[in-house]
């Protein structure tokens, strides 16, 4: 089977070193099943894999980092749009198994964005703009966790909280403006809302990113190139 490098990145993030599960009869139990697992996810073998690292976490509940194993095993057979009852269940897995490893190993920020980006592929966007909100609200100097709070809030299509975090935090990034005002105009065009305002704030507020972007990357805003 060919490897694409999002695989083989998923493959490096999930194995877990059989140095970390030492001692007792339930433990040693449990290291032949992540042993196997191991061996079952460098095969590819996501199905079988999954199911030997959860054998691992129920043998020796202590093993809290292999939660993280669990958690990449599920994404790895996830599909996103996949709308079946068994793709629905890896998607819960994974949210569950990863929400279980950062409590255990909060500042792991690779497995914050693997979880956040399957939040929000799964529809479950409030979820994921709350956990880009703790980090945010944990480096409030540092804009690129701004960035990607109000970003998620445009995609989820919350305009008005987007526009008002960008223009709180003060972010320079016209990227951020721009994709405001893609998705207002989008929003406009595709699914206007029933009420005359509030469809008249959408457009408004559509020229006001887009003028911001362009102010941002030192162009002079005009109706030709914001349309």
């Amino acid at each position: 089977m060919q490897r694409t490098a999002a695989t083989t990145l998923l493959l490096s993030a999930a194995l877990v070193p059989a140095a970390l599960l030492l001692g007792g009869c339930d433990k040693l139990k449990a290291r032949e099943h992540c042993h196997r697992a191991n061996n079952y996810y460098k095969d590819e073998s996501f199905e079988a894999a999954l199911h030997d690292f959860k054998l691992c976490v129920e043998k020796d509940p202590t093993a809290t980092q292999v939660w993280r194993s669990v958690g990449f095993s599920a994404l790895a057979l996830y599909r996103p749009g996949d709308e079946s009852a068994d793709n629905k269940g890896y998607g819960e897995t994974a949210v569950d198994a990863f929400r279980k490893y950062l409590s255990a190993f909060p500042g792991d920020q690779k497995v914050r964005e693997y979880l956040t980006s399957i939040l929000m592929g799964s529809g479950r966007q409030e979820e994921a703009i709350q956990l880009l909100e703790e980090d945010a609200d944990k480096h409030p100097g540092d804009m690129n966790y701004q960035n990607s709070l109000i970003a998620a809030m445009a995609e989820a299509g919350l305009l008005e909280r987007a526009m008002e975090k960008a223009d709180a935090a003060h972010t320079t990034d016209p990227q951020i403006y721009h994709a405001i005002g893609v998705t207002a105009w989008s929003k406009s065009y595709r699914s206007p809302p029933a009420d005359v305002e509030k469809h008249r704030q959408i457009i408004e507020m559509g020229i006001r990113a887009l003028e911001k972007a362009l102010q941002l990357q030192g162009n002079k805003p005009s109706m030709e190139t914001l349309s």
